[in-house]
């Protein structure tokens, strides 16, 4: 079935029916649906054909074709480390954390080391709501044991897939490194950062983007950094030059080499290319609302369905990214 946008009624047939789901939608579409094989999260953000800002339908990946058997499990901070071994030998980790909370700074801190991490792909993103109500009111994760919205509980669905077919999750990084800006290294792993070295010297964090990146670019952009060759950004959330600090919508790792993202780049144009190219199926698609807004996506075409977020998943906690979910043929 075709990942796109369905009808709350569609959707409540294909539950009934038995079908294994991600789904995506506001709080008011996703309330009240049956008890099933599907787990959800809340955003009105999604690329269907056009980039589209979506109340009322919901956002459907479904997965029954590839699916020899699944199960859904619930987490909160003290049981979220079991996240990849609980999974099949051979399948699929989708997981939708609530944003802001104990179970998302959680996995953001810890994921990396949590046991068979990359057993199998674990991607999924972070549950959030229209932009102008950030802050107003809290995002929403549900599943089909239940049926019922919550605001602090994660929720993962575990696909077993046959034994032709293997998993992959590509990590997408429209954005380049700035090399002319400074090498920024934490001495600890958070979402709040303060004390840093700046080009190996003592600096601070808070004061580095008020005094030298903000009056050079008009903002304070984002960090970057290259993790074994893949460039992973930490989007900015909150810069406190009084106190010194900057909090971030995903953990900056502590010894990693952070630089400013380069400013200029055409996302919609690189968003479609990029995606345009795949040659696998892609079975699932999250990518960033910083691109959505960045890019100016609202009804223009994109080259893959899926939806919009606060932050995507890719074995950790990602920001600005394009994650997918790809099928390839074994044997």
């Amino acid at each position: 079935m075709e990942s796109k946008l369905y009808t709350k009624q569609q959707v409540i047939e294909f539950i009934n029916a038995g079908n294994v789901m991600l789904l995506s939608g506001s709080a008011n579409a996703l309330k009240d649906l049956p008890k099933g094989k599907w787990i959800a999260g809340t955003t009105p953000y999604c690329m269907d054909n056009v980039g589209k800002c979506e109340e009322e339908m919901i956002f459907v990946d479904d997965f029954t074709q590839i699916a020899k058997q699944s199960k859904i499990e619930v987490y909160d901070k003290d049981t979220i480390k079991n996240i990849a071994i609980n999974g099949y030998k051979n399948g699929i980790v989708f997981l939708v954390l609530p944003i802001e909370t104990d179970v998302y700074y959680t996995f953001s801190d810890n994921s990396l080391s949590y046991e068979g991490i990359f057993d199998n792909p674990v991607v999924g993103y972070v549950a959030c709501m229209k932009m102008e109500d950030y802050g107003k009111i809290k995002s929403k994760t549900a599943c089909g044991i239940d049926g019922k919205l919550t605001e602090d509980k994660a929720v993962a669905l575990y696909i077993e897939l046959p034994n032709d077919l293997a998993a992959r999750a590509e990590i997408i990084n429209l954005d380049a490194i700035d090399y002319d800006t400074s090498v920024i290294v934490f001495p600890k792993t958070g979402f709040l950062q303060s004390d840093c070295t700046i080009d190996g010297k003592p600096g601070n964090i808070a004061q580095y983007l008020e005094n030298v990146i903000k009056p050079k670019v008009g903002n304070y952009s984002q960090l970057i950094t290259s993790q074994n060759g893949a460039l992973i950004n930490r989007d900015i959330k909150v810069v406190d030059v009084n106190k010194g600090e900057v909090s971030f919508f995903s953990s900056a790792y502590a010894g990693d080499e952070y630089r400013m993202v380069k400013h200029g780049a055409d996302y919609l144009k690189m968003f479609n290319e990029t995606l345009a190219d795949k040659r696998s199926e892609v079975a699932a698609c999250f990518s960033c609302v910083s691109y959505f807004f960045g890019g100016n996506f609202l009804g223009k075409h994109v080259s893959q369905n899926g939806i919009y977020a606060f932050g995507e998943i890719a074995y950790q906690l990602l920001n600005k990214t394009i994650v997918t979910l790809e099928i390839d043929k074994v044997g």
